[in-house]
């Protein structure tokens, strides 16, 4: 259908018919505007400054079926505010001044009669601790989801919805609640299915019946709320012997509401805890980042219909799962959940000297592979570490995720053993610590499309020729997996999973990719190589001839050379869907040289993830613009490019005759200097080679006042994001010996200097010694570049030792108010020289 576009006084109109909306949001109205389409299907007036909404404000739009007034500053609604708006079936006014004892009119929302959504959130004072009567809903007979805050004495007995028999969700997701009680909802209707609380502040213990009026309430969330873990768990009482779709319990914990440290108090899961959940049916279990800890026998992992279960997740906690009983508990309950789908846990794996009885009791088969030495003596005399463990899978189970591990020595099996996969589609095993990779067996159809091990060492696998288990693999993450490592060492670690078809490398530190790392990955179509340190596209990707998405955002190139920028056009021509190119967080080079890319940019058919194309661009005199503006003065920045093309022509041509008659006269006129001059250049060419490394990446100095910032956030970028190791006098160099000497050894056995120049640094007792010794080093070309960062300095206190070298020296003017461009000029700078 087409779409038309208008604009009526402030506001955006778009589409026609029965799909009409207009968009005023963010347009600084004081009152609703009445100039607009009459046959509106939606109204946005969300942030704006609306105060008061008179009598009939909304009389002209009759057809609205969504109006939105989110973050305005309404306080009080009239009887006839909404009048004519029968046909409305969605009303959003959360972030107002809306007081539920004072702001509505009895029967204001009388004439809504087809509404079936409504939105009232974030209206209340915190402040307000006496009872609250909460507004007439009775007339809203459509109404089936209300999204209101929750006070802390709160009363529905006048709130009719009692009497609405369509009213199937609550949502209080802005909770002041202090205490659950068995009267808190006695007023409410029993056709509620859906309950949410979010924040609330539980400060006694939670009465049993506080749920009891929603017979039929089958999906229970608390989120952020602080109570006990015990009393959260007591308020399922009602629901016992019953089905329930699901029980969702996220960072419900009393240590979340406690001290500045927001943090979960330790739980430890007893049967008594449990009583009450164990017999209940339900579908989904979550309990994410409760703080548990431990729990007893026939508590977290013992339930009475364990057949009902399709998702458990136990996410975000600090229990071990490997010790004693718990391990056949775990294996029973695998065994007795006949529709578990998903299965998501994150927490410790414990060695434990009975570890073998708990496996064999359970029915984890232990297979000695040398000497048939028992699990204890291979734990506590660790004699061999080759054993096999097989597991035994729910047999409906597609989603597996066991991430957050930390992996005690002697807890990772040699192999490991997976008996019936059949239904496995995806396998999450990121950031599991582990000291070598288990060679992985299974039984069963292998349907596995989808596994992430970010975080896992890809050295320790990188080297098997084969793993099966990967073989029909479709998606693969490998976020901080060491790749950089993997890639020196050439690695085909891609030939492990050749089906794949989307790739996550991000967040590895690579500046390049080896040119057939994807040689044997055909198929693949997505490739994420963001969030590395690339200065160019590299010319791996070319051999991907099913590419359709590439992301490299965060990266620092600064260009796309002319051969890449072909082969991108070329595979969007054959590929029957638009080639898409992510590279926001980069910063371009708008230069001559590169302004057949910035044209480029603005003519291809390709699809970036910046609509506008408004990338980060540095000029020539550093100055940071973006793409467009730069496009759309084009004919300025760059008219004098081709004059300086002939130019060059001209140069090169001169340069050229002088270089072929002057030779000639220099090499007969001055033999011999010119023999001794080889000499000595490849004699210094020779002691440089045998100086192979340096100790510092980088010789810090500066002045006591700037101490505390290149303490608590220059060597923190430095030293922890950037990996680089920093030479300090005051930290690294040690009393005792000569200190002019130690400098002196220290500056020359760094790649790099700076200095921190700021209004003390003229009296730095040993400044001026290192800016001399500095412009030696530089002079001999032992270092590599003088980075000089002025802060706060007049002119008259620069050094007048580097105002001599100003031309050999790279100069950053810091501002906190242009830190960001400051800190990706350092970067830039520290990263040019070496790869």
């Amino acid at each position: 259908m087409r779409l038309s576009y208008v604009y009526c006084g402030l506001c955006h109109v778009t589409g026609e018919a029965k799909s009409k909306a207009a968009d005023c949001s963010s347009r600084g109205l004081i009152t609703v505007p009445t100039d607009l389409p009459d046959d509106l299907v939606k109204l946005n007036l969300r942030r704006n400054s609306i105060v008061n909404i008179p009598a009939k404000a909304f009389i002209r739009y009759r057809t609205l079926q969504v109006l939105i007034l989110d973050e305005n500053r309404i306080s009080c609604l009239e009887e006839n505010t909404f009048t004519g708006l029968k046909n409305l079936n969605q009303l959003s006014m959360l972030g107002n001044n809306l007081d539920l004892n004072a702001s509505y009119h009895f029967n204001v929302f009388s004439p809504l009669v087809s509404l079936q959504i409504l939105n009232i959130e974030r209206n209340m004072n915190k402040s307000n601790g006496g009872k609250v009567f909460y507004p007439f809903f009775g007339e809203l007979h459509n109404l089936s989801i209300l999204a209101v805050d929750l006070s802390i004495n709160p009363i529905f007995t006048m709130s009719g919805l009692n009497k609405l028999t369509k009213l199937n969700t609550l949502l209080f997701d802005f909770c002041y609640l202090d205490k659950m009680t068995n009267k808190t909802f006695s007023d409410m209707p029993a056709t509620i299915v859906s309950i949410t609380f979010t924040g609330c502040i539980i400060h006694s213990d939670a009465e049993a019946n506080f749920l009891r009026p929603f017979h039929y309430l089958h999906r229970l969330l608390l989120e952020r709320v602080c109570i006990e873990y015990e009393s959260a768990l007591k308020i399922l009482y009602p629901f016992e012997n019953k089905t329930m779709e699901e029980i969702n319990f996220k960072e419900v914990n009393p240590g979340y509401c406690d001290g500045e440290v927001r943090s979960p108090n330790a739980v430890i899961i007893t049967a008594g805890m449990m009583k009450y959940l164990q017999n209940i049916c339900v579908r989904k279990l979550f309990m994410i980042k409760i703080g548990i800890v431990d729990f007893k026998p026939k508590s977290l992992l013992f339930h009475r219909h364990p057949e009902c279960f399709e998702v458990i997740v136990f996410s975000g906690n600090r229990f071990s799962m490997l010790n004693g009983f718990k391990i056949t508990e775990l294996m029973t309950l695998s065994k007795e959940v006949s529709n578990l789908s998903r299965f998501q846990l994150s927490g410790i794996l414990e060695s434990n000297t009975s570890l073998y009885e708990s496996t064999a009791s359970s029915g984890i088969r232990t297979e000695f592979l040398e000497d048939r030495l028992t699990i204890y003596s291979i734990l506590n005399k660790r004699k061999i570490d080759a054993y096999q463990v097989t597991v035994p899978f729910p047999q409906n189970l597609k989603s597996l995720m066991l991430s957050n591990f930390a992996g005690v020595e002697g807890t990772v099996p040699q192999t490991i053993r997976f008996d019936n996969i059949s239904n496995l589609i995806a396998l999450d095993l990121s950031y599991f610590r582990m000291n070598h990779f288990p060679d992985v067996l299974f039984t069963g159809k292998n349907k596995l499309k989808y596994i992430d091990l970010s975080g896992i060492d890809s050295t320790l696998y990188s080297e098997k020729e084969n793993i099966p288990l990967f073989k029909n693999i479709k998606e693969v993450t490998l976020k901080n997996a060491n790749l950089r490592t993997t890639f020196k060492r050439g690695r085909q670690i891609f030939s492990l999973v050749p089906a794949i078809t989307k790739l996550d490398i991000s967040n590895n530190f690579l500046r390049f990719v080896p040119n057939d790392a994807f040689k044997s990955n055909n198929n693949l179509c997505n490739l994420n190589m963001g969030y590395n340190l690339f200065s160019e596209i590299p010319i791996a990707v070319m051999t991907l001839s099913k590419l359709s998405h590439l992301t490299l955002v965060r990266n620092t190139l600064q260009t796309i050379n002319s051969t890449l920028r072909d082969w991108f056009d070329m595979q969007n021509k054959r590929m029957k869907t638009k080639l898409t190119l992510n590279l926001v967080g980069n910063i371009f080079k708008c230069t001559c040289e590169n302004s057949d890319f910035i044209l480029w940019l603005f003519r291809t058919k390709i699809i970036f993830d910046n609509k506008n194309i408004t990338f980060k661009c540095s000029l020539v005199n550093g100055t940071i613009t973006n793409t467009r503006r730069v496009y759309e003065e084009f004919h300025q920045l760059f008219s004098h490019c081709k004059s300086e093309i002939w130019l060059r022509v001209g140069v090169c041509l001169l340069v050229g005759f002088i270089a072929f008659t002057l030779p000639i006269a220099i090499i007969v006129n001055f033999r011999w200097r010119i023999a001794y001059c080889i000499y000595r250049t490849f004699k210094k060419v020779v002691e440089k080679d045998m100086k192979s490394k340096y100790r510092y990446d980088i010789y810090l100095s500066c002045a006591d006042d700037c101490l505390g910032w290149v303490k608590h956030t220059l060597i923190q970028k430095l030293e922890n994001s950037w990996k680089m190791s920093v030479c300090i006098e005051d930290r690294d160099i040690l009393a005792g010996n000569i200190r002019a000497d130690s400098i002196l050894q220290s500056i020359q056995e760094s790649r790099n200097i700076i200095f921190i120049i700021s209004e003390a640094f003229s009296d730095k007792i040993w400044g001026d010694f290192e800016i001399h010794r500095a412009k030696y080093e530089k002079y001999t070309r032992n270092l590599h570049k003088i980075i000089v960062i002025t802060r706060n300095i007049s002119v008259e206190n620069f050094p007048l030792e580097l105002g001599l070298i100003i031309d050999d020296v790279v100069l950053l003017v810091w501002s906190e108010e242009e830190s960001d461009n400051a800190w990706d000029k350092l970067r830039m700078t520290l990263f040019s020289e070496y790869v």
